[in-house]
């Protein structure tokens, strides 16, 4: 049967694969992107960030699905388990039947079977209703972490659009700036020549 830790462990491995893809969008950013000579900005691959976005987007939903499919299987299990617990039940008491048919069991013997069975019964019983608490609460846990994984990604998205578009504001504003500057030298430039050459 799947412990509590191995539901666990699926569920930070989720959460790890979603580390690495945020880890591979900063690379993106701050690794692979090519610096602006002395002004400590980097330009930014569009393309590349939305790839890796999109690739974000891809595998939250593998994260859910692999999350839920844990928990089915617990539940198999646990439905595997109580068969063969009824089972167990049964064949004790068939061959209590037996031994009752040859008269080798007491009244207190078949007294200590019924116990039993009760206490089996009793057991399942409980077991059943721990593992569906258990159950219930991880994947409440599961779905409250996943939920805020999206959150933040959603976050750290708009935050590197934000991000994107004010730098190109920024570089087109510098352009502007560099692109009027030497206009005005050539318009100056074209002034110049006309004096001189003017009688």
């Amino acid at each position: 049967m799947l412990s509590p830790s191995t539901v666990n462990d699926v569920t930070q491995l989720a959460i790890l694969h979603l580390r690495q893809e945020l880890d591979r969008l900063e690379e993106i950013l701050v690794a692979d992107s090519p610096r602006v000579p002395l002004s400590g900005r980097v330009l930014v691959n569009e393309q590349m960030i939305f790839a890796q976005l999109d690739q974000l987007r891809h595998h939250l939903p593998a994260m859910v699905l692999e999350a839920e499919q844990v928990l089915q299987r617990r539940e198999d299990i646990l439905r595997h388990a109580q068969t063969q617990a009824q089972q167990i039940v049964l064949g004790a008491e068939q061959q209590a039947a037996r031994i009752l048919d040859q008269h080798l069991i007491s009244q207190q013997a078949q007294q200590e079977a019924q116990r039993l069975r009760a206490q089996v019964q009793q057991e399942c019983a409980a077991l059943r209703q721990n593992t569906v608490a258990e159950l219930h609460h991880l994947r409440q846990q599961t779905e409250a972490e996943l939920a805020q994984q999206r959150q933040q990604t959603e976050a750290e998205r708009q935050r590197l659009i934000q991000g994107a578009e004010t730098y190109a504001n920024q570089v087109l504003t510098l352009l502007e700036q560099v692109l009027g500057e030497n206009l005005q030298r050539v318009q100056q430039g074209r002034q110049q020549l006309h004096q001189r050459h003017s009688p």
